[in-house]
């Protein structure tokens, strides 16, 4: 029988009950032109564009889309499908997920969105973004830190808030939950970040190299508690790398952008920022030179294979940098050996979010 046809003679259910205390996150998992599968295990609920159904039975739904719509069956049933288990998660490209999962049609793709509590969030993140067996200080650093960025992140008017990887903030749902990092979100519940009354923009990265980054140096945007200075040493996997750039992956980057200069010969950093980052690139090929400055530098150096920006050149494709991610914010790895020298959650926030506040979120204005 149509999944949609028993899903239609089925009594109707809501899918979530308006009365829920937390806040809802909408989490984009994927997005794709590509049939996506969502299994449910017994009894599960939803709506078609806002109409509710329920079913009994345990069913795998196979949907694609046409356009602006969904189908199933080869039929269009409608732009949104939410499906949310009776009791227990649901099942999605592999991994169990708590809440809901609405898949959104536009444009021909379709929008993989997971909808639940912040708290049940936060334990699919936390664990993913740092190791649960770290001290449970830092942890609770990374739970605070994690909150905040994702309430800075909600926006009504879009159709998810947040993604799933580290374009925002890694989410691997509930296979990533461990029991050391749940205590560590449930002995920070609610707590936040503030800078005047509002959420901090609480920006974080694994290793910083030695030397945390300005928001204004990395994106062009000066924020009080998030300047240049000199962080704690960090004994990581990521302190100090070398690595060697392969001139067809630089060329093809640079082709992507319009700004192709052929075979690529030599990579060479014109200036570097406060926090010892790259500022400004010279790319020479059998083709032309291009320079590259700021965001653009960053984020095509990341594009080669390098770990961060904080780098120097000791070959004509050969760089030798240290740390790990864009170095603005919370060093997770500095985090780490804080909480090991014995400080608290909230010194190892102060230290690298100064002058920011720690509150309960319920008493935080929105943006």
């Amino acid at each position: 029988m149509s999944v949609v046809r028993l899903a239609a003679a089925l009594a109707l259910a809501l899918l979530a009950s308006a009365a829920c205390a937390q806040p809802l996150v909408r989490v984009l998992l994927v997005e794709t032109s590509d049939v996506v599968h969502v299994a449910f295990d017994g009894p599960h609920r939803g709506a078609i564009d806002g109409r509710p159904f329920a079913t009994p039975f345990a069913l795998t739904w196979p949907v694609e889309v046409r356009g602006d719509h969904l189908v199933l069956d080869g039929r269009e049933i409608g732009r949104q499908l939410d499906l949310a288990p009776e009791a227990g998660m649901l099942r999605f490209d592999g991994r169990r997920y708590r809440g809901t999962l609405r898949l959104l049609a536009s444009a021909g793709r379709v929008l993989a969105i997971n909808v639940l509590d912040l708290e049940s969030y936060l334990r699919g993140v936390v664990p993913s973004e740092m190791q649960a067996s770290w001290p449970l200080e830092a942890l609770k650093a990374q739970a605070v830190a994690a909150r905040t960025y994702t309430l800075v992140n909600v926006d009504h008017d879009a159709a998810y808030d947040i993604c799933a990887t580290t374009d925002c903030q890694v989410y691997r749902g509930a296979e990533a939950e461990h029991p050391r990092s749940d205590v560590a979100i449930a002995d920070t519940t609610g707590l936040v970040l503030t800078f005047g009354g509002l959420f901090a923009r609480t920006y974080y990265h694994s290793d910083s190299g030695g030397v945390i980054a300005s928001s204004s140096e990395v994106w062009g945007m000066s924020l009080p508690y998030l300047q240049a200075f000199q962080d704690v040493a960090a004994n990581g996997p990521h302190r100090r790398w070398e690595h060697r750039l392969d001139p067809a992956v630089v060329g093809a980057s640079l082709a992507a952008i319009g700004q192709g200069v052929g075979a690529v010969r030599r990579v060479r950093v014109l200036a570097w920022s406060d926090s010892g980052r790259v500022a400004r690139v010279e790319v020479v090929g059998d083709g032309g030179t291009t320079v590259l400055a700021g965001n653009v530098a960053r984020t095509q150096a990341r594009g080669w294979g390098l770990k961060s920006t904080r780098f120097q050149m000791v070959g004509d494709l050969v760089a030798r940098g240290e740390g790990w991610g864009h170095g603005v914010g919370m060093s997770q790895y500095g985090a780490r050996e804080l909480a090991a020298a014995g400080h608290g959650f909230a010194q190892i926030l102060a230290f690298y979010y100064p002058q920011t506040a720690l509150q309960r979120v319920a008493t935080v204005a929105q943006r």
